[in-house]
């Protein structure tokens, strides 16, 4: 008996082992065995080589940033698909530490410097003189884009959210100013990318500024920062394949506008010669200088294919008084203001998938302001044991309750405000929708949408709605 008992935990032993070992493969570059490039790990994110053999393989200079968990290659050269050649004083990719190790995704590095991965079943090969090109499905969108901002960094965090058929298009927040000479960091996943294009979804990618105005005016202030800030984006839109590239610019002065019109324009010229769309985050029309008339929206709107109205924080953390998120007459009005200088069928109306929950002490002020998803609502209003009330005025359901003599309160969409908004794309054929954000979605967040756009999920293994 015991004979049949060790002898089946060798043999689970042994499998699973068998298993584990499976993932780790030897790399040899360019010729079997003389180039030995250490070892390859293999999960269900990707590919991983040892960074710190980043120069056998590109036989490039390269820094590795610990704090960051980001490694810089130096001098970098490649052409474009329309031929033109861009050189890079460096470029960046995210880290991961396995076995505390650093590993570089080995699949960007392969799109980067143009050499093919062959599985030879024992090791992998790399073989240099793989042509650098974008994939051939880069057809001109027709009909709504229906788009979701989503901040998953791999395949680990995209299985955290269902993807949606009332989303077309899904744009990662991957991309940051580091710095004023138009470097951006990067956090992309070129395996996100394939995985959704294989399942007929369209990617974009979001470029931020940090929503700092010192970095963002030493960039526009200087032509040749802006070119550099434009070739870091083409490269990176290039090595991984997107369909689009998304400008987040946010709190900028107001005296950079002209520059920032600059830089749309430039940049706009070298996605269109690669077929790569461009779209440009705007908030609504207001007096505020540095976060509303820092906009020319006539001038980016000719410029870029799309620009997203960031209707949404009607009332923020610096308010003087609690409010909703995005009230219907609120976005109506930001929208008709819009529209005064945009094209309706450049125009994808944000909608968030977030509110805000209000503390206020016995005087009226504003004590805390703290942010709540969607997907959290249902929780909460049922562990506070409260009912939801109809505000006229603001056209949401509203919440109002009391707790240690502090007034709580929350403005949010249903189904019928949610349906409201979404009769406005239609009403002024607009260019479609833009959620901010997917991760944020709750069971009753896609009632509405499903009602205008159909109702079906592709469930990846992740939580459904995330619940």
């Amino acid at each position: 008996m015991y004979r049949i008992i060790f002898s089946l935990i060798f043999v689970f032993l042994f499998v699973s082992l068998g298993q584990i070992c499976a993932f780790d493969k030897d790399l040899y570059v360019e010729s079997y065995p003389s180039n030995f490039a250490g070892e390859v790990l293999k999960n269900n994110d990707g590919l991983f080589m040892l960074a710190n053999n980043i120069k056998l393989v590109t036989k490039k200079n390269f820094l590795i940033n610990p704090k960051e968990k980001r490694v810089y290659i130096f001098d970098v050269k490649f052409n474009l698909p329309d031929r033109k050649r861009i050189s890079l004083e460096s470029v960046n990719f995210p880290l991961k530490i396995i076995n505390k190790n650093y590993y570089v995704d080995l699949l960007s590095l392969s799109s980067l410097f143009g050499f093919e991965i062959l599985d030879k079943n024992d090791y992998y090969l790399l073989e240099q003189g793989k042509k650098l090109k974008m994939p051939s499905n880069k057809e001109v969108p027709t009909g709504l884009v229906a788009l979701g901002f989503s901040t998953a960094r791999n395949f680990s965090d995209l299985k955290k959210i269902d993807l949606n058929s009332n989303i077309n298009t899904l744009c990662f927040t991957w991309f940051s100013l580091e710095d004023g000479f138009g470097n951006f960091s990067n956090n992309a996943d070129i395996g996100v990318v394939n995985y959704l294009h294989e399942k007929g979804y369209k990617v974009w990618g979001l470029f931020n500024n940090k929503f700092n105005p010192d970095l963002t005016h030493k960039l526009l202030e200087n032509k040749y920062n802006v070119e550099n800030a434009i070739k870091q984006i083409v490269m990176y839109a290039t090595i991984y394949h997107l369909d689009g590239v998304n400008v987040d610019f946010e709190n900028f002065r107001e005296l950079d506008k002209n520059n920032f019109n600059y830089f749309i324009e430039r940049l706009s010229e070298r996605l269109r010669n690669m077929n790569v769309l461009l779209s440009v985050d705007v908030t609504v029309p207001n007096d505020n200088s540095s976060w509303s008339s820092c906009y020319d929206r006539k001038t980016i709107s000719e410029f870029s294919d799309y620009v997203v109205l960031m209707a949404y924080d009607e009332f923020t953390r610096g308010s003087e008084r609690a409010g909703p998120t995005a009230s219907i007459s609120w976005v109506k009005k930001g929208l008709d203001d819009t529209l005064k200088e945009v094209k309706p069928a450049k125009v994808l109306l944000g909608i968030p998938f977030y509110t805000r929950e209000w503390i206020e002490d016995s005087s009226g002020k504003i004590i805390s302001v703290k942010a709540l998803d969607n997907k959290d609502l249902k929780e909460f209003i049922e562990a506070n044991s409260i009912s939801p009330e109809f505000d006229k005025k603001y056209g949401l359901y509203h919440i109002s309750f009391y707790r240690y003599n502090l007034r709580h309160e929350i403005w949010f969409d249903d189904t019928k405000t949610m349906s409201n908004k979404l009769e406005l794309i239609k009403k002024y054929n607009l260019g479609g929708f833009a959620i901010w954000k997917l991760e944020s979605a709750g069971i009753s967040s896609w009632a509405s949408f499903s009602s205008a756009f159909g109702d079906k999920l592709i469930n990846i293994g992740g939580i459904r709605n995330g619940e």
